[in-house]
């Protein structure tokens, strides 16, 4: 079979039509250039140049979402240190009552929009563009101290909390169709440790998580490369089988988490992970990354997959062990996209 682009391999693998290899894909930050639209792009591109990756996931500082509502950061110049939050807007249950609508155009969220200008014009329509954006519930958590602080409101406010919620939503629906018109080509859209039975029951997702979610994702939803991640342990995969999402993402290598085939069963869409990123690609040698990899295809020719982490990979990763990573699927010929 002819070498596919990295559209056409995707496009292909979306419709479950043979492809010339896996595709695979990793990304990380770069906590020390995160600091303004130029650094941002600049490390997003240099690090699709460097290892070819079949789709860009843009992965700007997290507190980019919440910078708006008066979350205050201080930046490190160590690439493995992360920004450090140094305020919180929310002190008490009156706080959510000044979350105003926010410009998507504006501020910190205008400055991603100029990365992904940046971005797109260095690769045009060569490989999908995603934008990484949280879920309402995630972004409602950073503007508090502590994860107790939101479960107590939401348990004992409910509706304060909602109202928060639906302009967090509003926001950041508006954002996303400003993403698609900067050159993103779809949303990486995460819930960081939201959706997941460590901090909420079903139940609560569903009232709580789940319609703002939505309200994003619907707003985009006739796009072609939408992603979903699932972050964590003890996640709660099976709410989300009717997001309008081609891809889900999860850490499917954690005992915690349904597989890779068994949640591909349950989602009936592709899958994106297969990769140990917090031990094996962080610790282990390219020789046995390309050895698990390898199996890793073999051993799931019946699913539609993306190779690729459960989440950010650590920054210390070595460049050889994500080399040997990239090698393993060019080694690798002639997988079809579904059997």
């Amino acid at each position: 079979m002819k070498t596919l682009s990295h559209k056409e391999r995707l496009k292909l693998l979306l419709e479950g039509k043979e492809i010339d290899r896996p595709p695979i894909s990793f990304w990380r930050h770069f906590y020390h250039l995160e600091t303004n639209p130029k650094g941002l792009a600049k490390a997003i591109i240099d690090f699709q140049k460097k290892f070819d990756w079949d789709f860009i996931k843009v992965n700007p500082r997290a507190s980019y979402h919440t910078e708006g509502w008066g979350v205050k950061v201080k930046f490190s110049k160590d690439f493995l240190k992360k920004p450090q939050v140094i305020k919180h807007p929310i002190k008490k249950t009156l706080g959510w009552g000044k979350i105003n609508y926010l410009s998507p155009n504006q501020g910190a969220l205008g400055e991603q929009l100029e990365a992904l200008k940046i971005i797109k014009k260095e690769f045009g329509d060569d490989v999908f563009i995603v934008m990484t954006v949280f879920s309402p519930l995630s972004m409602a958590g950073d503007l508090v101290s502590s994860e107790k602080q939101l479960l107590n409101d939401l348990k004992a406010h409910p509706q304060t909390i909602h109202q928060a919620l639906e302009i967090i939503s509003k926001t950041f629906a508006d954002f996303a169709l400003q993403c698609l018109k900067s050159g993103a080509d779809g949303i990486f859209f995460a819930t960081t440790q939201w959706a997941s039975f460590d901090l909420l029951t079903e139940k609560e997702y569903l009232e709580f998580g789940k319609p703002y979610d939505l309200r994003v994702l619907n707003k985009i939803k006739d796009v072609e490369f939408n992603i979903l991640h699932v972050c964590g342990k003890n996640n709660m995969l099976h709410l989300f089988r009717d997001y309008p999402v081609s891809v889900v993402n999860w850490d499917a290598t954690d005992s915690t988490n349904l597989s890779l085939k068994d949640g591909a069963k349950i989602l009936n869409k592709v899958v994106l992970d297969g990769i140990d990123h917090k031990n094996l690609l962080k610790n282990g040698k390219p020789d046995e990354i390309k050895k698990e990899i390898k199996k890793t295809i073999e051993s799931h020719r019946d699913i539609r997959l993306i190779l690729g982490p459960g989440c950010a990979i650590p920054p210390e990763v070595a460049e050889a062990n994500l080399k040997a990573a990239r090698e393993a699927v060019d080694e690798f010929r002639g997988i079809k996209g579904i059997c």
